[in-house]
Protein backbone atom coordinates (compact mmCIF):
# COMPACT_ATOMS: atom_id res chain seq x y z
CA UNK A 1 0.00 0.00 0.00
CA UNK A 2 2.73 2.15 1.17
CA UNK A 3 4.46 1.56 -2.62
CA UNK A 4 1.37 2.30 -4.36
CA UNK A 5 0.61 5.55 -2.79
CA UNK A 6 4.33 6.78 -2.85
CA UNK A 7 4.10 6.08 -6.61
CA UNK A 8 0.79 7.73 -6.77
CA UNK A 9 2.30 10.88 -5.62
CA UNK A 10 5.40 10.54 -7.25
CA UNK A 11 3.42 10.36 -11.18
CA UNK A 12 1.25 12.96 -9.68
CA UNK A 13 -1.78 10.32 -10.34
CA UNK A 14 -5.22 10.56 -8.16
CA UNK A 15 -5.89 7.31 -5.73
CA UNK A 16 -9.31 6.43 -6.29
CA UNK A 17 -11.23 4.86 -3.21
CA UNK A 18 -15.01 3.17 -3.94
CA UNK A 19 -17.25 3.93 -0.83
CA UNK A 20 -20.67 2.56 -0.23
CA UNK A 21 -22.42 2.85 3.38
CA UNK A 22 -25.06 0.34 2.08
CA UNK A 23 -22.79 -2.60 1.96
CA UNK A 24 -21.81 -1.47 5.61
CA UNK A 25 -25.30 -1.93 5.90
CA UNK A 26 -25.68 -4.88 4.26
CA UNK A 27 -23.01 -6.64 6.04
CA UNK A 28 -24.03 -5.61 9.49
CA UNK A 29 -27.48 -6.06 11.01
CA UNK A 30 -26.67 -4.06 13.67
CA UNK A 31 -25.13 -1.17 12.09
CA UNK A 32 -26.98 2.00 12.69
CA UNK A 33 -29.07 2.90 9.23
CA UNK A 34 -29.19 6.42 9.58
CA UNK A 35 -25.41 6.63 10.10
CA UNK A 36 -25.13 5.66 6.24
CA UNK A 37 -26.99 9.20 5.30
CA UNK A 38 -26.51 12.52 5.52
CA UNK A 39 -28.67 14.32 7.32
CA UNK A 40 -27.18 14.15 10.99
CA UNK A 41 -29.65 12.00 12.19
CA UNK A 42 -27.02 9.67 13.41
CA UNK A 43 -25.68 9.32 16.53
CA UNK A 44 -22.14 10.89 15.82
CA UNK A 45 -18.71 9.00 16.46
CA UNK A 46 -15.91 10.80 18.11
CA UNK A 47 -12.57 10.24 16.79
CA UNK A 48 -9.81 12.43 18.83
CA UNK A 49 -12.01 15.11 18.82
CA UNK A 50 -13.72 15.31 15.22
CA UNK A 51 -17.12 14.05 15.55
CA UNK A 52 -18.68 12.51 12.15
CA UNK A 53 -22.00 12.00 11.61
CA UNK A 54 -22.21 9.66 8.32
CA UNK A 55 -20.38 7.04 6.88
CA UNK A 56 -18.98 8.77 3.61
CA UNK A 57 -16.94 11.39 6.20
CA UNK A 58 -15.82 9.15 8.28
CA UNK A 59 -14.06 6.35 5.36
CA UNK A 60 -12.81 9.20 3.65
CA UNK A 61 -11.14 10.46 6.11
CA UNK A 62 -9.84 7.26 7.49
CA UNK A 63 -8.19 6.75 4.43
CA UNK A 64 -6.65 10.73 4.68
CA UNK A 65 -4.93 9.71 7.97
CA UNK A 66 -3.76 6.75 6.36
CA UNK A 67 -2.43 8.60 3.15
CA UNK A 68 -0.31 11.36 5.24
CA UNK A 69 0.65 8.69 7.49
CA UNK A 70 3.10 7.33 4.74
CA UNK A 71 3.57 10.47 3.41
CA UNK A 72 1.00 10.94 0.27
CA UNK A 73 -0.80 13.53 2.09
CA UNK A 74 -0.49 15.60 -1.67
CA UNK A 75 -1.89 12.91 -2.99
CA UNK A 76 -5.37 13.28 -5.04
CA UNK A 77 -7.84 11.27 -3.79
CA UNK A 78 -10.96 10.46 -5.93
CA UNK A 79 -14.33 8.72 -4.79
CA UNK A 80 -14.41 6.39 -7.62
CA UNK A 81 -17.71 4.89 -6.94
CA UNK A 82 -20.06 5.55 -4.73
CA UNK A 83 -24.38 4.60 -5.04
CA UNK A 84 -27.28 2.78 -3.31
CA UNK A 85 -28.98 0.11 -5.04
CA UNK A 86 -32.88 -0.32 -5.73
CA UNK A 87 -33.72 -4.19 -5.39
CA UNK A 88 -32.47 -6.86 -4.25
CA UNK A 89 -32.47 -6.71 -0.40
CA UNK A 90 -34.72 -4.67 2.01
CA UNK A 91 -33.11 -1.93 2.33
CA UNK A 92 -32.76 -1.27 -1.18
CA UNK A 93 -35.45 0.76 -2.89
CA UNK A 94 -36.65 4.38 -3.96
CA UNK A 95 -37.36 5.82 -1.26
CA UNK A 96 -33.61 4.82 0.74
CA UNK A 97 -32.01 5.71 -2.68
CA UNK A 98 -33.59 9.46 -3.02
CA UNK A 99 -32.60 10.11 0.62
CA UNK A 100 -28.79 9.39 0.20
CA UNK A 101 -28.27 10.90 -3.45
CA UNK A 102 -29.93 13.91 -2.03
CA UNK A 103 -27.81 14.16 0.85
CA UNK A 104 -24.78 12.95 -0.94
CA UNK A 105 -25.48 15.61 -3.47
CA UNK A 106 -26.14 18.04 -1.31
CA UNK A 107 -22.82 17.93 0.46
CA UNK A 108 -20.81 17.78 -3.01
CA UNK A 109 -22.98 20.84 -4.32
CA UNK A 110 -21.89 22.79 -0.74
CA UNK A 111 -18.12 21.79 -1.11
CA UNK A 112 -17.37 21.62 2.78
CA UNK A 113 -15.95 18.07 1.82
CA UNK A 114 -14.47 16.46 5.42
CA UNK A 115 -12.26 17.34 8.17
CA UNK A 116 -9.27 15.72 6.24
CA UNK A 117 -10.52 16.85 3.02
CA UNK A 118 -12.08 19.97 3.03
CA UNK A 119 -12.98 21.33 -0.27
CA UNK A 120 -14.64 20.05 -3.61
CA UNK A 121 -14.15 16.23 -3.77
CA UNK A 122 -14.35 14.68 -6.89
CA UNK A 123 -16.65 11.49 -7.31
CA UNK A 124 -18.64 9.06 -9.41
CA UNK A 125 -21.85 8.21 -9.26
CA UNK A 126 -22.70 4.45 -9.73
CA UNK A 127 -24.30 3.57 -12.05
CA UNK A 128 -25.82 4.57 -15.03
CA UNK A 129 -28.25 1.60 -15.66
CA UNK A 130 -28.65 -1.77 -14.04
CA UNK A 131 -26.39 -5.08 -14.91
CA UNK A 132 -28.67 -7.68 -15.69
CA UNK A 133 -25.34 -9.95 -16.59
CA UNK A 134 -23.28 -9.29 -13.35
CA UNK A 135 -22.29 -11.32 -10.72
CA UNK A 136 -24.87 -11.67 -7.78
CA UNK A 137 -21.98 -13.60 -5.66
CA UNK A 138 -21.56 -10.24 -2.84
CA UNK A 139 -26.06 -9.64 -3.47
CA UNK A 140 -29.20 -10.15 -5.62
CA UNK A 141 -28.62 -5.94 -5.02
CA UNK A 142 -25.32 -5.92 -7.59
CA UNK A 143 -27.48 -6.29 -10.06
CA UNK A 144 -29.89 -2.92 -9.66
CA UNK A 145 -27.23 0.11 -9.32
CA UNK A 146 -28.31 1.95 -11.84
CA UNK A 147 -30.09 5.49 -11.74
CA UNK A 148 -31.84 4.30 -14.76
CA UNK A 149 -33.24 1.11 -15.57
CA UNK A 150 -32.54 -1.40 -18.10
CA UNK A 151 -34.25 0.66 -20.79
CA UNK A 152 -33.36 4.04 -19.88
CA UNK A 153 -35.96 4.58 -17.92
CA UNK A 154 -35.14 6.82 -14.51
CA UNK A 155 -35.94 4.73 -11.28
CA UNK A 156 -36.21 7.65 -8.73
CA UNK A 157 -36.11 11.32 -8.55
CA UNK A 158 -32.42 12.92 -7.73
CA UNK A 159 -31.16 15.99 -8.47
CA UNK A 160 -27.70 16.37 -9.69
CA UNK A 161 -27.33 19.99 -9.13
CA UNK A 162 -27.49 18.85 -4.84
CA UNK A 163 -29.97 22.00 -4.87
CA UNK A 164 -32.58 19.30 -3.56
CA UNK A 165 -35.02 20.04 -6.65
CA UNK A 166 -35.73 16.45 -6.38
CA UNK A 167 -37.28 15.18 -9.92
CA UNK A 168 -36.92 12.72 -12.57
CA UNK A 169 -34.51 12.78 -14.41
CA UNK A 170 -34.63 12.70 -18.50
CA UNK A 171 -35.23 9.22 -19.99
CA UNK A 172 -34.06 7.20 -23.20
CA UNK A 173 -36.75 8.01 -26.13
CA UNK A 174 -37.21 6.14 -28.62
CA UNK A 175 -36.04 3.19 -26.99
CA UNK A 176 -36.40 -0.13 -29.63
CA UNK A 177 -38.14 -2.63 -27.54
CA UNK A 178 -39.28 -6.29 -28.71
CA UNK A 179 -42.99 -6.89 -29.17
CA UNK A 180 -45.01 -6.45 -26.10
CA UNK A 181 -45.49 -10.28 -25.37
CA UNK A 182 -44.35 -12.06 -22.23
CA UNK A 183 -43.97 -15.75 -21.28
CA UNK A 184 -45.81 -16.79 -18.26
CA UNK A 185 -46.48 -20.02 -16.56
CA UNK A 186 -49.75 -22.41 -17.94
CA UNK A 187 -52.36 -22.86 -15.92
CA UNK A 188 -53.86 -25.35 -17.98
CA UNK A 189 -51.01 -27.22 -17.74
CA UNK A 190 -51.60 -30.92 -16.81
CA UNK A 191 -47.77 -32.16 -15.48
CA UNK A 192 -46.72 -29.37 -13.29
CA UNK A 193 -44.10 -32.15 -11.94
CA UNK A 194 -41.26 -30.69 -13.31
CA UNK A 195 -42.13 -26.72 -12.53
CA UNK A 196 -39.68 -26.55 -10.16
CA UNK A 197 -36.63 -27.54 -11.54
CA UNK A 198 -37.71 -25.53 -14.81
CA UNK A 199 -38.10 -22.39 -12.37
CA UNK A 200 -34.62 -23.03 -11.32
CA UNK A 201 -33.14 -23.55 -15.09
CA UNK A 202 -34.87 -20.47 -16.04
CA UNK A 203 -33.38 -18.08 -13.10
CA UNK A 204 -29.89 -19.88 -13.33
CA UNK A 205 -29.74 -18.42 -17.16
CA UNK A 206 -31.38 -14.98 -16.84
CA UNK A 207 -32.20 -12.64 -13.90
CA UNK A 208 -34.45 -13.96 -11.12
CA UNK A 209 -32.62 -10.94 -8.34
CA UNK A 210 -36.23 -9.71 -8.06
CA UNK A 211 -38.04 -12.10 -6.61
CA UNK A 212 -35.84 -12.87 -3.87
CA UNK A 213 -36.52 -11.65 0.13
CA UNK A 214 -36.83 -8.52 0.22
CA UNK A 215 -36.92 -7.67 -3.17
CA UNK A 216 -39.74 -6.15 -5.12
CA UNK A 217 -41.34 -9.22 -6.40
CA UNK A 218 -41.23 -11.44 -3.58
CA UNK A 219 -45.01 -11.17 -3.00
CA UNK A 220 -45.92 -12.62 -6.18
CA UNK A 221 -47.55 -16.09 -5.61
CA UNK A 222 -46.03 -18.96 -6.48
CA UNK A 223 -47.66 -18.66 -10.24
CA UNK A 224 -46.59 -14.99 -10.50
CA UNK A 225 -43.11 -15.97 -9.51
CA UNK A 226 -43.07 -18.95 -12.30
CA UNK A 227 -44.17 -16.67 -14.87
CA UNK A 228 -41.61 -14.09 -13.13
CA UNK A 229 -38.86 -16.97 -13.98
CA UNK A 230 -40.09 -17.96 -17.68
CA UNK A 231 -40.71 -14.18 -18.95
CA UNK A 232 -37.08 -13.46 -17.90
CA UNK A 233 -35.46 -15.97 -19.46
CA UNK A 234 -37.74 -15.72 -22.68
CA UNK A 235 -36.98 -11.79 -22.45
CA UNK A 236 -33.19 -12.34 -21.89
CA UNK A 237 -33.34 -14.57 -25.18
CA UNK A 238 -35.01 -12.16 -27.29
CA UNK A 239 -38.37 -13.55 -27.20
CA UNK A 240 -36.96 -16.58 -28.83
CA UNK A 241 -40.16 -19.43 -29.16
CA UNK A 242 -38.02 -21.80 -27.99
CA UNK A 243 -37.11 -20.16 -24.89
CA UNK A 244 -41.04 -20.41 -23.95
CA UNK A 245 -41.85 -24.05 -23.45
CA UNK A 246 -40.36 -25.40 -20.11
CA UNK A 247 -41.74 -28.88 -21.14
CA UNK A 248 -45.21 -26.96 -21.58
CA UNK A 249 -45.63 -25.63 -18.69
CA UNK A 250 -45.26 -21.59 -20.14
CA UNK A 251 -47.16 -20.19 -23.15
CA UNK A 252 -46.74 -16.88 -24.68
CA UNK A 253 -49.51 -14.05 -24.30
CA UNK A 254 -50.06 -10.57 -25.01
CA UNK A 255 -51.18 -9.34 -21.71
CA UNK A 256 -48.78 -7.38 -19.87
CA UNK A 257 -47.83 -9.51 -16.99
CA UNK A 258 -46.77 -7.04 -14.58
CA UNK A 259 -48.45 -5.97 -11.09
CA UNK A 260 -48.15 -2.68 -9.04
CA UNK A 261 -44.80 -3.91 -7.45
CA UNK A 262 -43.45 -6.40 -10.07
CA UNK A 263 -42.19 -5.52 -13.54
CA UNK A 264 -42.15 -7.69 -16.12
CA UNK A 265 -39.69 -6.20 -18.56
CA UNK A 266 -39.46 -6.59 -22.19
CA UNK A 267 -36.60 -7.42 -24.36
CA UNK A 268 -34.89 -4.41 -26.23
CA UNK A 269 -34.06 -5.11 -29.62
CA UNK A 270 -30.89 -3.47 -29.77
CA UNK A 271 -29.24 -5.45 -26.65
CA UNK A 272 -29.35 -8.90 -28.36
CA UNK A 273 -26.32 -10.88 -28.97
CA UNK A 274 -25.30 -14.39 -29.32
CA UNK A 275 -23.29 -16.41 -26.51
CA UNK A 276 -21.45 -19.44 -27.32
CA UNK A 277 -22.75 -22.56 -27.42
CA UNK A 278 -26.61 -21.23 -26.21
CA UNK A 279 -27.60 -20.59 -29.50
CA UNK A 280 -29.80 -18.01 -28.13
CA UNK A 281 -29.88 -14.74 -28.38
CA UNK A 282 -29.21 -12.70 -24.89
CA UNK A 283 -30.36 -9.27 -24.08
CA UNK A 284 -27.28 -7.71 -22.59
CA UNK A 285 -26.76 -4.25 -20.52
CA UNK A 286 -23.59 -2.88 -18.77
CA UNK A 287 -24.12 -0.02 -16.53
CA UNK A 288 -21.59 2.84 -16.38
CA UNK A 289 -20.53 5.80 -14.03
CA UNK A 290 -21.84 9.19 -14.17
CA UNK A 291 -19.11 11.80 -12.77
CA UNK A 292 -19.68 14.68 -11.16
CA UNK A 293 -17.12 17.36 -10.24
CA UNK A 294 -19.80 20.12 -9.15
CA UNK A 295 -18.32 23.31 -9.51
Amino acid sequence: MIKICRYLRDNDAPFLVNIYPFLSLYQNPDFPIEFAFFDGGAKPVVDKGVSYTNMFDANLDTLMWSLKKAGCESVRVIVGEIGWPTDGHPKANAQLVEKFYRGFLQKMAAKKGTPLHPGQIDAYLFSLTDENMKSVAPGDFERHWGIFGYDGKPKFQIDFSGQGQDRLPVGAKNVPYMPAQWCVFDGDADDRSELGPNIQYACSLSDCTALNAGSSCENLDSKNKASYAFNMYYQMNSQDVEACDFQGLAKIVKKNASTNDCLFPIALESAAVRIGGLGVRIAILAGIFIFFALS
